[in-house]
């Protein structure tokens, strides 16, 4: 069961028809993910995943709902990875699963390379075709005639994918942004896109997350210097907190270490995988003898010592967190440390990584972080660039994708400035079905909510589940236990009365005390009704004690009565 509950029927294919069918990503920001049809066989474009708001407690992620895909599993002609982020491949794993055999996955070296580790733990490695996918370059697979692009993003190795269609391309940009003087020196490839456009690009998908941002993105670069100023000016130790992803701040944060004479320890297990990957693809450049292990950090002057880790989002956790707390156990921060988050702050995030800056604060530290301090760049393109690109592609239909619903509208109305029209352009949901035809209309819906990972368990936590939690969490729960003869109705036992996160026993014992008391009249009561059937006296002690407790605390705690036939 997921959190859509309504029932959806698979569209039937028609010959020849290309569609395509979104999963998730859009309306949102991360569960990216699409499905392309052409001529009865399908091409998934990413399948990411998200991280649960604070309105879900319990959950650890949030999956797109794949029924659509595993309906149709033998359909499945290969899976395509714009880039690395968990936003776009961190269900793979639960989606190979799903399909149960070996499928093609085209990815770029760096984005291939991050997977190993994840299918690993997941044990679906035999499940994998890896495809080295080479931006400049192509592929085929079944029906899908793909060209890659190079784009630069917080993540090296990102790509924008082109599929041929009877009608002109579709060009999907992944994540992205116009950043003229990046790290590796690898600007996105206009000059590839814009050759995709004499070719004719159909249906213009385009990533909306800074559609709002006006102007241009800062570019990478402009990091480095803050960093290695700041790095320069501190006394002792340096943490600087990013994701573990962004190699080419860890780039800087390395450069700007060893400008100061330092060593750096990477601290984090998924920063330990990724710097791994980056310096076998050479893409990372450290040599060893500037590299150390956390359990030598005291061993060595705290001034020539800087922490790459992770936790900038304040993930309870991570190695940042714990310094936060004093709980770490190799990092004791203290008055002379300095601290710099460099990130952003992802929505709903914002009171974990409040929380986690306080407490850095509290530490004595001196802490750098957003927006106060220019210590990030983001990854994804403003205003002007998105105008560039539209400009440049020339599509004949657009649709905005991977944003919230604002962004999505933002970025259509970017489109029409630059002369698209506005019947060509279409702002989509997840679960809309695309016919890609000579014009590109909505046709069908398609089930596509969302799937939670709770646990062990996938998909056995749904929308009432997490109704419980959120009422458990607000106002508690009440259980009434009372031994009862059937027979006559009589109370043999009880009633005890136990609470949990509604009221302190010891303040406030007259409350249960007082609901212990009628309870027993409404027991008694029941009896002389000769009312017997436990549902019945099941439903009277939760009116009963729901009018009582929302008298006397404005509260309305779980009830649940247990009746225990004596």
């Amino acid at each position: 069961m997921t959190a859509f509950a309504r029932h959806w029927r698979t569209p039937v294919s028609l010959p020849d028809s290309c569609r395509l069918i979104f999963l998730g990503g859009i309306g949102e920001v991360g569960r990216n993910m699409a499905a392309l049809e052409l001529d009865g066989r399908l091409l998934i474009l990413d399948v990411g995943l998200s991280f649960p708001s604070a309105d879900m407690p319990g959950i650890d992620l949030v999956l797109p709902d794949m029924e659509y895909v595993r309906d149709r599993a033998g359909d499945v002609e290969a899976i395509t990875l714009t880039h690395g982020h968990e936003d776009h491949v961190g269900a793979l794993p639960y989606l190979l699963r799903d399909l149960g055999r070996r499928v093609p996955i085209y990815g770029t070296a760096f984005t291939l390379e991050l997977l190993k580790g994840k299918l690993e733990e997941h044990e679906v490695t035999d499940l994998v075709e890896p495809r080295v996918a080479v931006p400049g370059g192509g592929a085929q697979a079944g029906p899908f005639r793909m060209r890659f692009f190079h784009v630069t993003h917080s993540i090296p190795d990102g790509m924008a994918v082109a599929v041929d269609t009877p009608h002109g391309s579709v060009l999907h940009t992944g994540d992205f942004k116009l950043d003229q003087t990046p790290i590796d020196g690898q600007p996105t490839d206009l000059h590839g896109i814009a050759e995709e456009s004499g070719r004719g690009v159909h249906l213009l998908l385009s990533d909306s997350t800074n559609a709002e941002t006006p102007g241009h993105t800062a570019s990478e670069r402009s990091v480095g210097p803050v960093l290695r100023d700041i790095v320069a000016r501190a006394p002792e130790i340096v943490v600087v907190a990013c994701f573990s992803s962004h190699i080419h701040r860890i780039q800087q944060v390395v450069d700007a270490a060893l400008a100061d004479q330092r060593v750096v320890c990477f601290l984090g297990r998924s920063m330990q995988n990724s710097v791994r990957a980056a310096r076998e693809l050479g893409i990372l450049r450290v040599d060893d003898q500037d590299v150390i292990d956390i359990e030598e950090v005291d061993s060595l002057d705290p001034g020539r010592v800087v922490i790459a880790c992770t936790g900038s989002q304040g993930e309870p956790y991570s190695a940042l967190s714990l310094m936060a707390a004093r709980e770490h156990k190799w990092v004791k921060l203290s008055e002379g440390d300095t601290v710099v988050l460099s990130s952003s702050l992802i929505p709903g995030n914002e009171p974990a990584i409040h929380r986690v800056v306080d407490s850095l604060y509290r530490s004595g530290a001196d802490v750098y972080h957003m927006p106060a301090d220019p210590v990030h760049a983001s990854g994804h393109a403003a205003q002007e660039e998105l105008r560039l690109l539209l400009s440049l592609v020339k599509p004949s239909w657009f649709i905005p994708v991977h944003g919230e619903r604002r962004h999505l509208q933002h970025h259509a109305r970017l489109a029409e400035e630059i002369g698209i029209p506005r019947e060509r352009i279409l702002i989509c949901e997840d679960g809309d079905v695309i016919d890609v035809g000579r014009t590109v209309t909505k046709v069908d819906r398609v089930r596509a909510g969302m799937t939670f990972v709770d646990g062990l368990g996938i998909g056995d936590v749904g929308g009432e589940v997490l109704r419980d939690r959120r009422k458990l969490a607000g106002d508690g729960v009440v259980v009434v236990v009372v031994g009862v003869n059937m027979q006559t109705g009589e109370v043999v036992s009880g009633p005890d009365v136990v609470n949990r996160g509604f009221v302190h026993d010891g303040t406030s014992a007259d409350i249960l005390e007082e609901a212990r008391k009628r309870v027993m009249l409404a027991f008694e009561e029941s009896a002389e009704a000769h009312v017997t059937d436990p549902s019945a006296l099941q439903q009277n002690v939760r009116r009963v004690l729901k009018r009582y407790f929302f008298d006397v605390t404005q509260r309305k705690p779980v009830i649940l009565p247990v009746i225990m036939e004596v």
